[in-house]
């Protein structure tokens, strides 16, 4: 008995190949990483420009909105309850 029909490959050549074609490409993960960034941004500066009253009603202290609005884009945005 031979090594291959003890063993079954679980990849055949068609899905390896399958699997590779389907990753993203370098500019399609360049571009969705811009636009995670992009989002972050956007979040951080309307938490920034949020007044007391407003955070409040959200359930937000207002130094954890100082804190996460002063954080870098690209560190993800923490949890703020």
């Amino acid at each position: 008995m031979s090594h291959q029909s003890r063993y079954r490959i679980d990849c055949q050549p068609a899905t390896l190949l399958s699997r590779i074609l389907s990753r993203p490409s370098i500019r399609q993960r360049f571009a969705s990483r811009l636009k995670l960034w992009r989002g972050r941004i956007d979040a951080r500066r309307h938490l920034a420009a949020m007044d007391v009253r407003s955070l409040r009603d959200a359930g937000i202290s207002p130094a954890a909105a100082a804190y996460e609005s002063g954080k870098p884009f690209w560190k993800p945005l923490g949890h703020l309850r």
